[in-house]
């Protein structure tokens, strides 16, 4: 019995120091010390999540997702293992299925912020920010200071351009809890593929403001800022759809000259001419100089 606890014991001192370690990054000395476990205790499923999250957190997401599958067809409910799961799902891009896998989370602990945060984080990715809005109060309903889901209600309300105590908990969410810089960045990109370059210049903006050194980020708010002035309106087909739209663009504007030859005045023709030339200059040179002048 004395082998037995002294055992449990041991493997309890190696799974607190794997978590002391992950908790202040040092990943290689994690990965070190839970490699050490896992070789004494290889069916410890802590142990076996410990390792799979190193993988994560150190941008090896193929070898994470396998030590989370192993230790999930071992350990099918354990908590970690699942979130995990989850997030390396979303990584690969099965959004249905990690919206499956949070869903089963939310089921089994309906009572855990950290489900509703990662949920609604998933909800804002996809842009579905009614869902991840209702996702984020639920979570916060039930932990009022929790991070993940106070940083989600600000990144919803910094879109919808609400002002006030919410820019504030993006503030110190992003001076706490730095790690969310990425998940903010990944954001902007996606409003600004999905068209909505003002929330993306929102969001950008606030980054820029708790890191007013990084040079990527003056960059990004630069461009968004030119993408948005009201100047460059007439150019949104372009913005929006890029070099498709401008090819497009030109062959509408050749074929309609060409057609307008020949059934409106020649005068006409003329003034529509130098109309659509003006324009397509002003779509080559004016963003350029904007750039310059912002």
């Amino acid at each position: 019995m004395s082998g037995d606890s002294g055992g449990s014991r041991d493997l309890a001192a190696i799974e607190h120091e794997g978590h002391a370690l992950i908790e202040r990054r040092r990943y290689s000395q994690a990965r070190v010390t839970v490699g050490q476990g896992l070789r004494e205790f290889p069916e410890s499923a802590e142990l076996q999540y410990l390792a799979a999250f190193i993988d994560y957190a150190s941008e090896r997401p193929q070898q994470a997702m396998q030590g989370v599958r192993a230790l999930l067809s071992q350990s099918p409910q354990h908590y970690g293992g699942r979130t995990l799961y989850a997030h390396l799902l979303e990584g690969t891009k099965e959004l249905a299925e990690a919206e499956r896998v949070w869903i089963d989370l939310l089921r089994d602990f309906p009572q855990s912020a950290d489900c509703f945060a990662g949920y609604g984080e998933l909800m804002l990715k996809t842009l579905n920010l009614e869902k991840a809005r209702r996702l984020a109060q639920e979570g916060l309903r039930l932990s009022p200071e929790h991070a993940g889901c106070l940083f989600l209600a600000a990144m919803i309300d910094l879109i919808r351009n609400r002002s006030g105590a919410d820019s504030e908990h993006l503030q110190r969410m992003l001076r706490e809890h730095p790690e969310h810089a990425r998940a903010a960045l990944a954001l902007v990109i996606a409003l600004s593929a999905r068209g909505n370059d003002r929330g993306a210049l929102r969001v950008a903006q606030e980054l820029l403001r708790q890191q007013p050194n990084a040079g990527h980020l003056v960059t990004l708010v630069r461009s968004l800022k030119t993408r948005t002035h009201w100047t460059m309106l007439p150019l949104y087909p372009m913005q929006r759809w890029g070099w498709n739209a401008a090819i497009a663009i030109t062959l509408v504007g050749i074929v309609g000259l060409r057609v307008a030859e020949q059934t409106l005045p020649s005068t006409l023709v003329e003034t529509l001419t130098w109309i659509w030339l003006a324009y397509v200059i002003y779509s080559w040179v004016w963003p350029r100089l904007l750039r310059r002048y912002l």
